[in-house]
């Protein structure tokens, strides 16, 4: 199952730490692949991944016009075996 949140900029804060140690603990711990993090502008707009033992991968997107600022995390689940 994958879920989406989308949160608002009073939510840019060390609680996004707080969301990576929830999804860790629940998906048995980091991976031995390190995290990963992608800019697609510089400053304004960019992303980061953080991979779980389980295969379970949390993607935060993030974004910043002026005063604006957001995050955008989704959950998503192991790719499927063939």
């Amino acid at each position: 199952m994958s879920g989406t949140e989308d949160l608002g900029p009073g939510d840019i804060s060390p609680d996004s730490n707080d969301r990576i140690r929830e999804f860790l603990a629940r998906h048995g711990g980091p991976a031995a692949r390190k995290a990963s993090t992608g800019t697609t502008v510089v400053g304004l707009s960019g992303w980061s991944e953080v991979y779980a033992a389980d295969g379970y991968t949390l993607r935060c997107d993030w974004s910043r016009m002026g005063s604006l600022q957001e995050m955008k995390f989704t959950e998503n689940p192991p790719p499927q075996s063939r």
